[in-house]
């Protein structure tokens, strides 16, 4: 079985916007006619929150007084071509949003994707198996018995910042447990076995961004994804 992305999440930091709550509705109204359904969070706050939920497509929008976020699931690359919900109504939004008098600056990115893949492993010598391809063996005597493992790889700069969590995975309960989770569980198919799961996180400081920023960023994560499953 090939790699399946069970969520990504890709976030778009700016300014606070103080008067948020005031002029959201005004900003969304082009919109919310293309989701399926709308939510408020926080309403009349500073903080309010409100969510596109694009269930028929499996993915949601949030927008709020300091970042827009995207949610997604599934295969990357349907969100890598031209007119993908990256492009509309994602960044569209955003524009609508820079736009805005009350608009300062682009912060900072962050695009976040969780993978998993199958292994011909019995759940038993699951665990054995990831920590003879990543430990050496005295490590993994440390303890006198070991039922679980993860590695962290990172690789940071003063603008951008790489990280890398992997480990054994061991079914549905492994994603229950991920504060990121996928939108639509049930439109993934199969996905109570046994195997690998990763998370690849990508941070960058940034005042600009482009729909092509996302396409080079998902590439770059394929590519170590691909270099990943090769090790495991």
């Amino acid at each position: 079985m090939d790699n399946i992305t069970t969520v990504f999440q890709f976030e778009l930091r700016y300014n606070h916007i103080l008067n948020f709550s005031q002029i959201a509705r005004k900003i969304l109204s082009p919109y919310v006619r293309l989701a399926d359904s709308i939510s408020i969070d926080k309403q009349n706050t500073i903080e309010e929150r409100i969510i596109l939920d694009f269930g028929e497509d499996n993915y949601k929008i949030t927008v709020s007084w300091d970042r827009i976020i995207i949610n997604g699931q599934g295969e990357l690359k349907v969100y890598i071509n031209n007119n993908s919900p990256i492009e509309t109504p994602f960044l569209n939004i955003l524009e609508s949003i820079k736009e805005l008098d009350e608009f300062g600056s682009i912060l900072n990115i962050l695009f976040v994707s969780n993978q998993i893949k199958r292994l011909d492993t019995k759940k038993e010598k699951l665990n054995d198996h990831f920590l003879s391809k990543t430990i050496k063996d005295n490590v993994c005597d440390i303890l006198e018995n070991n039922s679980d493992a993860s590695i962290i790889l990172e690789n940071k700069n003063s603008l951008s910042e790489q990280t890398i969590t992997f480990g054994p995975y061991f079914g549905l309960i492994d994603l229950k447990k991920r504060l990121l989770k996928p939108i639509n569980i049930n439109a993934l198919g199969e996905l109570d076995f046994n195997g690998s799961f990763s998370e690849y996180k990508f941070f960058r400081l940034t005042n600009k961004v482009e729909f092509q920023d996302f396409v080079s960023i998902v590439k770059d994560s394929k590519e170590i994804i691909k270099r990943l499953w090769k090790v495991l």
